[in-house]
């Protein structure tokens, strides 16, 4: 086994990790190597080689390499030294080795810049020629991040952004976590006293996560600038679901009615309350960087919609007992200002669309997941849409007429559409048995074998970061959350290939085991259950036609059943045969008892 080979080597091991605290193979150095005058006293860490240089040969190495962690030798041991102390100035708005005529030293030449490696002080000089950009401008263009647009003392560098921002969707990793975990790799022992730049470190996060969205979007093209884009438009779309104009032949809309399967959209509903916020900051302060350009809804139009509906109160279930329905004005919301997130999501393929994200102050309130819901259907010019919803049975009840009440722009012309709604596989035997042949994925045409469960999936990949989220301001959080939405996404989309060849090869074993199933079966049956499926599938809005797959079974109830053990006690008393375990208490009236103590537990 490796390990055990690997503990026979111990010693060897952990005196090779000493040697390297210690002058190594330049124990008897005397001179500089690369000048053969200067004292050997530095060597770098993030270099290849642990080479000792005198001082001015230390920072002539590193004027391409700033950031580097340089130590010096005390005796036979080494201290954390910087190349600012040694002299090394960084010159910004020329190429290296070039003097500026007119340099400008940053502010109290004290600059401060967060790398892989550490929290490094630098000593920073400016272009001051008369051709020179801003600051901000000098420092992007060196690959610095700058912290403020004016008068920069802190930058981070694009390579530590990017390198937070990928393990942030991996890991789930807190901006907190990876700041002090930086900060140690500068000093690991606590005792010297360093700058705290961490709220600085989180707003060029913030920003850079931002910016990335922009690019990907093609905003950076667009002659109409930043402020040009519009709701929705920085999202990943789905490649598998219908897009006009993207990925649908020109006569989508013409084919024959039996065709019109091929271009359904298929949605769904859910809410996810350990998403909430705490009640910290407010919009004024912590403003959003989008407006509703990605997965979140513009905030100012939605959360006028919910002042406007905010009175009128959520209608009972008539279904089981739902809590989603029955509880959607009394969820605990104390102390919390949204109680968690609705989201609209692609049901097959497991991506949230487009305007389909909003925070809840309760519970699943209608009037959250209706705006929701035509928000992201706004912008979808589609014939067939399946809806997938939990509480599918009860919400739709009332939807169009709820959504004839709400501004024109989240109004769908279902006249014209043939809309569907389901309820997910694994929710459905909640339900009462009428729901569970009318709102089911399985007696339906056209769905394949969508279970509905899709943002149930999802929830897995960002609940972890609800901890960090919920201590978050609105606008922070916003963000924060539209852009691990869209990495999800993205993710999902390049898996695609992966995640779809499997399921057509499966396709045949299905169908063979329907074959085998079908042959087995008598004809002249088989072919009557056809009917009677198709003729029902054809008059979906025919209340008069019989759904094939509603039970009809009678109910029994327990006083039936009491009196039906009563006459078979009558028969057996009758018969001489009393196997009463006590003279006044019968089998039945035992069973009864027992029942009772049970539903009273």
């Amino acid at each position: 086994h490796p390990l055990l080979s690997w503990k026979a080597e111990r010693d060897s091991f952990l005196l090779e990790l000493l040697r390297h605290d210690g002058r190594g193979d330049y124990m008897d150095c005397c001179v500089c190597e690369e000048c053969h005058f200067g004292l050997p006293e530095y060597r770098c860490l993030d270099c290849f080689s642990g080479e000792l240089f005198c001082s001015q040969c230390i920072v002539a190495l590193h004027t391409r390499h700033p950031l580097h962690r340089i130590q010096a030798s005390f005796c036979s041991s080494f201290a954390a030294q910087s190349l600012k102390r040694l002299g090394l100035r960084v010159q910004l708005g020329h190429p290296i080795g070039e003097e500026c005529l007119l340099p400008r030293q940053s502010f109290n030449n004290d600059f401060t810049v967060i790398h892989t490696n550490g929290i490094h002080e630098i000593a920073l000089d400016y272009c001051g020629c008369h051709s020179a950009q801003t600051h901000a401008t000098q420092l992007l263009r060196a690959a610095y991040f700058p912290a403020a647009t004016s008068e920069p003392r802190t930058a981070a560098t694009f390579q530590i952004l990017e390198q937070y921002h990928l393990l942030s969707f991996e890991s789930k990793a807190s901006g907190h976590e990876f700041y002090h975990a930086i900060a140690r790799l500068t000093d690991n022992t606590g005792l010297h006293a360093r700058k705290d730049r961490y709220k600085a470190f989180l707003r060029m996060v913030r920003e850079w996560r931002h910016l990335k969205m922009l690019k990907r979007a093609g905003r950076g093209h667009d002659p109409t600038g930043v402020e040009g884009t519009r709701e929705g438009e920085c999202a990943v779309l789905c490649p598998a679901c219908p897009q006009p104009g993207k990925n649908l032949p020109d006569d989508w809309q013409d084919v024959p009615d039996d065709r019109r399967w091929l271009y359904v959209l298929f949605v769904a509903i859910d809410a996810n309350f350990r998403l909430k916020r705490r009640a910290i900051s407010k919009d004024s302060t912590d403003p959003g960087l989008s407006h509703g350009w990605a997965y979140f809804v513009e905030e100012a139009a939605y959360k006028s919609h919910l002042q406007q509906y905010s009175g009128k109160p959520q209608e009972k279930s008539t279904c089981s007992s739902h809590n989603a329905v029955n509880m959607a004005d009394t969820k605990a919301s104390q102390g919390l200002a949204a109680t968690g997130v609705g989201t609209i999501d692609c049901a097959r393929h497991n991506m949230k669309l487009p305007n389909g994200v909003g925070d809840l102050q309760r519970g699943e309130r209608y009037t959250n997941m209706d705006y929701l819901f035509f928000s992201t259907l706004g912008r979808r010019c589609v014939d067939v849409l399946n809806v997938s919803y939990d509480i599918a049975c009860q919400w739709h009840k009332h939807l169009w007429q709820r959504m004839s009440t709400m501004l024109a722009h989240l109004q769908l012309d279902h006249a014209s559409k043939s809309v569907r709604f389901f309820v997910p596989k694994f929710h459905l035997p909640a339900h009462v048995s009428k729901c569970q042949s009318m709102f089911s994925f399985n007696f339906s045409k056209n769905v394949g074998r969508t279970d509905g469960e899709a943002p149930e999936r999802g929830w897995s990949n960002i609940n972890p970061i609800a901890s960090s989220t919920k201590e978050m301001g609105p606008g922070s959080r916003r963000d924060t959350l539209d852009d691990h939405f869209g990495d999800w996404n993205w993710k999902k989309s390049v898996g695609l290939g992966a995640t779809l060849l499997p399921n057509n090869q499966e396709h045949q074993a299905h169908a063979n085991a329907f074959e085998e199933l079908n042959e087995a079966l008598n004809l002249e049956t088989t072919t009557g259950w056809r009917a009677d499926v198709e003729h029902w599938e054809e008059n979906p809005n025919d209340l008069s036609v019989r759904n094939p797959f509603e039970t009809n079974v009678s109910t029994i109830t327990q006083a039936a059943v009491r009196l039906k053990l009563v006459e078979i006690e009558a028969r057996q008393l009758q018969e001489g045969n009393d196997v009463s375990l006590h003279p006044d208490i019968s089998p039945s009236v035992l069973i009864a008892t027992g029942i009772d103590l049970e539903s009273e537990q």
